[in-house]
C-alpha cells in the first residue's frame, strides 16, 4: 500500500504525541528534582521511575504499530492511539485530581527556577503545555491516519 501523504503527515504528529510522552518525561524527570530528589522517599522514586519506563515503552510499542505493524493498517493505528491516549489521560487526570492527593502541577520553587520560563508561561505549567500539544497531536494523527488507513482497507475490499 502506497503511503499517502494525509498517512504520513498523522503517522508523523502520531510520532510527535509518541515521543512527547515517552521521552520528555524521562529526560526530565530523571533529574535531581524528580527521581534524584533526596526529599522523596524511595518508593515514591521506585514508582517514579516504574511510571517513566512504562510510558517509554508504551510509546516505544505505539511507535512499532505507527510505523512498522502492516496486517492491520487501521487496527494497528488505532492501538497505537489508545497506547498514547491511556499515557495522556493518566497525566491530564492526575493533574485534575491533584487536590485529592495533595499534589502539585508546578514543580517545587528551586526546579522552576531552573526552566527557562519558570516553568509556567501565561499561567500554564510547562508540563500541562507539553502534553496539551502531544494531545492535539494524536487526535490530529489519528484523524488523518486513521482516515487514511480506513480508506486504504475500503479499496482493498472492492
Amino acid at each position: 500500500m502506497k503511503m499517502t501523504a494525509r498517512d504520513l503527515l498523522g503517522r508523523v504528529l502520531l510520532t510527535l504525541a509518541a515521543a512527547e510522552v515517552g521521552v520528555i518525561p524521562f529526560l526530565v524527570d530523571v533529574s535531581p528534582s524528580h527521581i534524584f530528589n533526596a526529599a522523596w522517599p524511595a518508593h515514591a522514586r521506585l514508582h517514579g521511575m516504574w511510571l517513566l519506563v512504562t510510558g517509554g515503552l508504551l510509546s516505544l510499542v505505539a511507535l512499532y504499530l505507527i510505523w512498522f505493524q502492516r496486517n492491520n493498517r487501521r487496527a494497528a493505528i488505532t492501538m497505537a492511539g489508545v497506547l498514547l491516549g491511556a499515557i495522556l489521560s493518566g497525566f491530564f487526570t492526575a493533574v485534575a485530581t491533584v487536590s485529592l492527593y495533595g499534589g502539585s502541577i508546578v514543580v517545587d520553587a528551586a526546579s522552576a527556577a531552573g526552566l527557562p520560563d519558570g516553568n509556567a508561561t501565561g499561567g500554564i505549567p510547562a508540563n500541562v503545555r507539553i502534553f496539551a500539544v502531544a494531545l492535539v497531536a494524536l487526535v490530529i494523527g489519528m484523524v488523518l491516519a486513521g482516515g487514511a488507513a480506513r480508506a486504504a482497507a475500503r479499496t482493498s475490499f472492492s
